[in-house]
């Protein structure tokens, strides 16, 4: 990590605006914060507030919260700049700065100043995701967007056969029937779309024969954990990626008083966190060591939603394994 700097930005992104705190010269007391709109507007202003005070982008640490499409722009701006940019797990920045009192964008952002200048020596500078990578994560999107609105024309239908009226439901089916063929088809379309983007990028398609070796990581699965982790640049240690995947438990204790049972984060990626869910029920119908494992460990006692979140963690610990030693998952696999 760059041994200069001198300068730390934090910036809290929402869908409209930009909250920014700069702390200069490392001087926490004294923060300087803004707020631009997260739009190319937005980006002319940062440039011009950079010029003002007289920040050079070497010794300027940029440090943000991943927040998806939101932090796009402004990410790809500073990247076309040369500038160094952090971007951190939510949970990451909260826990380090440990009890905060009050909340709002501007105070956020100086938290995610002050945790880039406390913590600069740990910072991972970003690489910005190749455009396959971007086209495959906006291709997902647009198949979720499907398939919610899919359920939401579906709940109805199914909501008056249960409550006895089927001349209703029939009718309500008969009037969506069009619509649900299309989205079925469009949905079909954008899964055959992303088979084709894999298969013609050599470094996916490995990456993906190798991910959707584990049992349980289907095509969505896999294709997800490539966006999120960057094609298995960030993340390859299993419990970074379960941290930043909201399945690693912590311990919530403190002294002799408080001794609650080990939680998984609310600050995680809940898609990832949805997705590796259904891995872990796929196991436990198909594979049967993790089946195994399940049944043994309820008949244990174990509340099943802990035995699940195992799962998922074994899950997890099976694909950075195979990501790292570059060979399909084999069941009782020995090191050479």
């Amino acid at each position: 990590m760059n041994t200069n700097l001198r300068h730390f930005i934090g910036i809290d992104v929402s869908k409209n605006t930009l909250d920014f705190a700069l702390i200069k010269d490392g001087d926490s007391s004294c923060p300087i914060t803004g707020e631009l709109t997260n739009n190319s507007a937005g980006m002319v202003k940062l440039e011009e507030f950079l010029k003002k005070q007289d920040l050079h982008l070497d010794e300027t640490l940029f440090c943000m919260e991943q927040t998806g499409i939101y932090s796009r722009l402004l990410s790809q701006y500073l990247i076309e700049q040369m500038a160094l940019v952090w971007l951190e797990m939510p949970v990451q920045i909260i826990r380090s700065l440990g009890i905060q009192r009050g909340k709002n964008d501007h105070i956020d952002a100086v938290r995610i100043a002050e945790y880039a200048c406390l913590k600069k020596d740990q910072a991972i500078l970003w690489q910005p995701p190749r455009e396959v990578v971007l086209r495959i994560n906006d291709l997902l999107t647009l198949r979720d967007r499907l398939i919610t609105s899919r359920k939401s024309l579906k709940q109805p239908i199914k909501e008056f056969l249960e409550a006895g009226f089927t001349d209703t439901a029939k009718l309500i089916e008969s009037k969506c029937s069009s619509t649900l063929k299309a989205l079925d088809k469009e949905t079909a379309q954008i899964e055959s779309d992303l088979d084709k983007l894999i298969k013609k990028d050599s470094n996916l398609n490995r990456l993906y024969m190798l991910a959707t070796s584990v049992a349980g990581i289907g095509q969505i699965t896999a294709l997800t954990l490539l966006y999120f982790t960057n094609e298995f640049q960030i993340y390859t240690n299993p419990r970074q990626l379960s941290c930043y995947s909201g399945v690693a438990p912590f311990e919530h204790t403190s002294g002799t008083s408080v001794r609650g049972r080990p939680r998984v984060s609310n600050f995680a990626n809940k898609r990832l966190k949805k997705l590796l869910h259904m891995a872990a029920l796929s196991t436990i119908a198909y594979d049967p060591e993790l089946a195994g494992y399940f049944q043994r460990k309820v008949g244990e006692g174990k509340n099943k939603m802990l035995v699940i979140n195992a799962i998922r963690n074994k899950i997890i610990h099976r694909l950075c394994a195979v990501i790292k030693r570059g060979t399909p998952y084999q069941l009782n696999y020995q090191p050479t």
